[in-house]
């Protein structure tokens, strides 16, 4: 009876082995270093601009490189301001990862009080910078020297003079 009940699976089993039974497909993993920018969409989030990526698929007109991807979501740290989706491109922080100095470098149309503090991963406010008020553009380097490495965060708080607060969390990584 159990001869009956298995006799359509190894009728399977030998015509497929029978077909080529010596090619045999498999994946490979080589580490690529491709990626440059990044993105997300109420659908979608992608991340081009890690430090390792192990796979590059090619298409027409279409790249996809996989990699450690930094979600839009606040399940791991509970941090859903994400500085990029709030100030866009008037705030860039690098470079990151970083082994000594942080650069930041803001723009902004309007004039406000910018402020930032450093965050450690215990969520220890470890530097802290009142930037006062300005207009057009400022920059700062933070020496980060005197840190041990980790990751950190950077907490961006923008005022506009009109009394709305705009706020950003940079996710920072120092080697």
């Amino acid at each position: 009876m159990n001869f009956l009940k298995y006799r359509n699976l190894w009728s399977i089993l030998a015509f497929g082995f029978s077909i080529n039974p010596l090619q045999l497909i498999a994946q490979s993993i080589s580490p690529y270093a491709l990626n440059n920018g990044g993105g997300y969409s109420s659908t979608m989030e992608w991340s081009i601009g890690e430090s390792v990526s192990i796979a590059n698929f090619l298409a027409s007109g279409y790249s996809l490189n996989t990699g450690v991807l930094q979600p839009m979501t606040s399940i791991v740290t509970a941090i859903n301001e994400f500085g990029p989706a709030v100030f866009g491109t008037q705030i860039t922080i690098g470079p990151n990862p970083t082994t000594n100095l942080l650069h930041i470098k803001a723009r902004f149309n309007q004039a406000g009080s910018l402020s930032f503090q450093l965050i450690d991963a215990k969520s220890t406010i470890i530097f802290t910078q009142e930037a006062g008020t300005i207009f057009s553009s400022y920059e700062k380097d933070i020496f980060m020297e005197n840190y041990p490495s980790g990751v950190f965060y950077m907490k961006v708080f923008f005022k506009l003079s009109t009394g709305n607060t705009k706020t950003g969390i940079y996710k920072i990584i120092k080697l």
